[in-house]
């Protein structure tokens, strides 16, 4: 992580990580959400979602560590972060999501902290974008900031319906990845584009914490000894735990 992408994220609680992925990633994983899609009953509904992922080959297992996000991975959650959880979501017209998460209340799932030089995280997302996701048209959306807000946010600021000014879209381009942390107040603005939005949804925490609960089968699918230890469920090492008690 730059000087600069550091700073924007201590700022604003997300980073987009331009063209993360090449145009031969990006065909292989449209071309198998193709397929999942046409297996829903109906596939034009307004808004799907489809987890969990890993099974629907190999362009998405490569997602787990793909090499453009590691190292934000392990900057905000040390190199023993693990996989929380995955989905997919398509939209293709309005699909609103309401306003959830901030800074304060406090969380001990998805805590933001900046603190001796270091930012920390208990849940990091990323956002992958298989379409183009341009300004004004909806998708992710957020209060830039409020990872860091010391009052809870006002009953007003809940409904995406009829936003309020402080509510920013993050536009963004096929093959960019936003990475944000959960403490950030944020939500989904109705799609209003011609074209499907097509997202992508890899969360991730320490190796000590788990938010979704439900673990994965590291023996299930061909995957690298790296993935494994990141799709290990909560764990601490003796190295980790004389870190927190200060030993």
């Amino acid at each position: 992580m730059t000087e600069m992408e550091r700073y924007l994220l201590d700022i604003h609680g997300y980073l987009v990580i331009q063209s993360a992925l090449n145009q031969e990633e990006l065909a292989a994983l449209n071309a198998l959400f193709d397929e999942q899609q046409a297996k829903l009953p109906d596939p034009n509904t307004p808004r799907g979602r489809y987890m969990p992922l890993l099974h629907w080959g190999k362009p998405y297992r490569d997602l787990i560590d793909h090499p453009a996000v590691v190292p934000y991975l392990e900057e905000v959650l040390d190199v023993g972060f693990r996989l929380d959880h995955e989905y997919a979501e398509h939209m293709i017209s309005d699909g609103a999501g309401e306003l959830h998460c901030n800074g304060t209340p406090h969380s001990t799932m998805y805590y933001y902290d900046a603190q001796d030089g270091r930012i920390r995280c208990g849940l990091i997302a990323l956002v992958w974008a298989l379409r183009d996701v341009p300004p004004g048209t909806g998708g992710f959306c957020c209060i830039p900031g409020s990872h860091k807000s010391s009052f809870s946010p006002p009953a007003g600021l809940t409904c995406v319906g009829t936003p309020s000014d402080c509510v920013q879209q993050v536009p963004c381009r096929a093959g960019d990845v936003i990475l944000f942390t959960e403490a950030l107040r944020h939500g989904t603005l109705a799609w209003t584009a011609p074209t499907q939005r097509r997202t992508l949804f890899y969360k991730y925490s320490p190796s000590y914490l788990a938010w979704w609960g439900t673990y994965y089968d590291a023996g299930a699918f061909d995957y690298t000894e790296r993935q494994k230890k990141i799709l290990r469920p909560p764990y601490i090492s003796r190295m980790e735990e004389d870190k927190q008690v200060g030993r």
